[in-house]
């Protein structure tokens, strides 16, 4: 595990020091949504208990891109010019630069759906990008044979739709129960995580100890990390539905204590104000365009 892929890389390195190379060589980043052509589509039904959707990514022409991929909880398998790849969840933004024109294609994962499909511990994942041939094996070659010979994007992704159906009967169990009631407590947001998981403890009588084994197994991280990147999620989500709400509100609504503490979480897990995410995503999505963006929370 950990061999590098081109496409959507990852870097150990800090967001802020990839952001400032990147400032100088192609300019500011841009939050990746904001960034070229991005549309999402529904998996086959055979496949909506494991995959959020399929998406396609297409960069501008013209120069180089540089953006920014914000944590989602979520992982992904993609398909670029350089083949098929795994893409494992994120605790801070990736700064991957991508070719001009450049077009990515892929799966998403529901948030703890990814370890049972690969049957390998997303601990082994958080924060790389795996060549999809080292979990996969040589299958990987003839998938990817066949996409790169589609006529289309869309004839392209219905070839990686076709592969995840085949694989479906090898795809082990879903997780444990205590990752599901995890990841629901934390998606409704209306407590402070330790207070989520008290609750969540106390409610399916299993152990924190458990809990955190089973989150660094299915999650990559713990319960603590992802509601951080869920609480970031519904602050871009309330951007890009609300652009012109002042900060304080939409830091309050995402479940922010109050702005100051969704300045010190925006940086840290982006390198971005919120101010920056605010502006970009109102050019973008602004009155009128919201309805053409499908979140990924």
């Amino acid at each position: 595990m950990g061999t590098s892929c081109p496409a959507y890389d990852k870097d150990a390195r800090a967001p802020e020091r990839l952001q400032q190379e990147a400032r100088l060589r192609l300019g500011p980043p841009a939050l990746a949504q904001t960034s070229g052509i991005y549309r999402e589509q529904s998996p086959p039904a055979a496949l909506a208990f494991h995959f959020k959707c399929l998406w396609l990514h297409r960069m501008p022409d013209g120069a180089p891109s540089s953006i920014a991929v914000v944590p989602d909880g979520c992982s992904d398998i993609i398909w670029s010019s350089k083949g098929l790849a795994i893409v494992g969840p994120d605790r801070i933004a990736a700064f991957p630069e991508l070719p001009a024109g450049e077009t990515i294609i892929g799966a998403r994962f529901r948030i703890g759906a990814a370890a049972s499909w690969l049957r390998t511990p997303l601990r082994e994942m958080t924060g790389q990008t795996v060549p999809l041939h080292l979990v996969w094996g040589p299958a990987t070659n003839e998938i990817e044979a066949r996409i790169r010979d589609a006529a289309s994007t869309p004839e392209r992704l219905g070839v990686l739709a076709a592969a995840l159906l085949g694989r479906l009967s090898a795809a082990e169990p879903p997780p444990p129960p205590d990752i599901a009631a995890c990841v629901a407590h934390l998606q409704v947001g209306r407590s402070t995580v330790d207070d989520a998981i008290r609750t969540l403890v106390r409610e399916i009588g299993t152990s924190e100890r458990t809990l955190r084994r089973h989150c660094h197994e299915h999650l990559g991280y713990g319960a603590k990390t992802l509601g951080r990147i869920l609480r970031l999620q519904r602050f871009l989500a309330a951007c890009r539905s609300r652009p012109g709400d002042t900060l304080a509100n939409l830091a309050v609504d995402a479940g922010y204590a109050d702005q100051a503490h969704l300045a010190r979480e925006a940086r840290g897990l982006t390198s971005f104000t919120p101010r920056e995410i605010q502006r970009q995503l109102a050019a973008r999505f602004g009155i009128g365009r919201v309805e053409n963006f499908r979140t990924t929370t």
